[in-house]
């Protein structure tokens, strides 16, 4: 599916405490990764019943959409919402980060886990900073958070043999899944046990803000499409599991809660491999194996579009040759390729700036990576 247009449920309740002392107030946010306003009218046309997300729209406010940050795929949007500023300035250009044509072995598709690679403070900080305790449940880019007092990261390790619990054990708070209960063997993590956990930690702990990313949704409109029947099936499930975590208290409490969203969807029919542009402009060799042996351009895919990155900045004619890589052919209504950016566009929206170009694609077509194969496929 395109990852292409930010679309957010913004859903505010306050709820009035009620002890003799008043309480500070707590914020809780839950990003449903892959959601979007749609999906909420295409559920009540379809009789799917939501009955916590419609009380949330009834008693709070409901925004239609936002501006995304540029890709809108889910680590760059969820460090928008933590910091308020665009990839350009926070650091967090993609998914994955940045690779060479040549790397290989398991660090080539790393993803952008560590939170020290976020360049700028954002509400974790800010909370620290005014005595609040905070807590993640698989918040993107906040492994080995320091300014995180319950952390459960959206990370993995993929050069450790182990399984996902013991890496979100080295990767978050050390002794906080043993004191959840999680288990300590292989396993998979699931929307119902990060629920679970973020309604203990509630429960036990009490802290001021709370962070929790769903993955479910998003899960099957990759799998099923954006209108597949197992998402309208995963919706309930998802409205339950918000339920769970708002029913989830230490002390009555005033909460602002907000239910928001990454990115959205839109089907595709046919996939562009711009990696191949490359080879045939001589931007990338390849031996007889189809093994990267020299390259003067790369590729980073987020989806909806692709961003190009020279491997040397200095050379004044590397911009020029990979545009010259891009046939206008394919440029237009109807075609693969909606617009081309160059760099100065890139940077005016806030996208990665060292990517010297950048496609993004039209409806019914999607980017994947690799330099062999059909340059279009269905």
């Amino acid at each position: 599916m395109i990852d292409r247009v930010l679309l957010t449920v913004l859903l505010l309740l306050h709820v009035a405490g009620c002890a003799q002392r008043p309480a500070s107030p707590r914020v809780v946010l839950i990003s449903v990764d892959g959601l979007w306003p749609g999906d909420l009218a295409r559920a009540e046309s379809l009789g799917v019943r939501l009955p916590m997300l419609d009380s949330l729209v009834r008693a709070g406010a409901f925004a239609a959409g936002v501006i995304g940050s540029v890709p809108s795929v889910t680590f760059p949007s969820h460090t928008t919402m933590v910091t308020g500023v665009r990839p350009a300035r926070h650091g967090i250009y993609s998914n994955q980060r940045p690779w060479f044509p040549t790397d290989t072995g398991p660090d080539a598709r790393a993803w952008y886990w560590e939170a020290h690679r976020v360049r700028v403070p954002g509400l974790f900080e800010a909370a620290r900073a005014a005595g609040k305790r905070t807590a993640a449940v698989y918040w993107p880019a906040t492994a080995h958070h320091p300014g995180i007092d319950y952390n459960i990261p959206d990370a993995w390790d993929p050069r450790a043999p182990d399984s996902v619990f013991a890496a979100l054990r080295r990767l978050g708070t050390p002794w906080l899944l043993d004191s959840l209960g999680a288990p300590a063997g292989v396993g998979e993590t699931s929307d119902s046990l990060r629920a679970h956990w973020t309604a203990e930690i509630i429960r036990r702990w009490d802290p001021d803000f709370v962070l929790l990313h769903l993955l479910d949704i998003d899960h099957w409109k990759h799998e099923t499409g954006p209108a597949g029947d197992s998402v309208w099936a995963a919706l309930p499930r998802t409205d339950r599991h918000i339920g769970q975590v708002l029913a989830a208290r230490h002390r009555p409490r005033p909460t602002t809660v907000i239910v928001t969203s990454d990115h959205g969807f839109l089907p595709y029919e046919r996939v562009l491999r711009p990696g191949v542009l490359l080879v045939r402009a001589g931007l990338v060799t390849l031996d007889a194996s189809g093994r990267v042996t020299d390259w003067r351009a790369g590729v980073v895919g987020n989806g909806g579009s692709a961003m190009f990155l020279p491997r040397d900045s200095a050379d004044p004619a590397i911009a020029g040759r990979i545009r010259a890589a891009i046939p206008d052919s394919l440029v237009g209504p109807g075609r693969p390729i909606r617009a081309v950016w160059s760099r100065d566009s890139l940077r005016a929206l806030g996208g990665d700036p060292r990517a010297l170009w950048a496609i993004d694609m039209n409806e019914g077509f999607y980017t994947t990576l690799g330099f062999r194969g059909d340059l279009l496929s269905s």
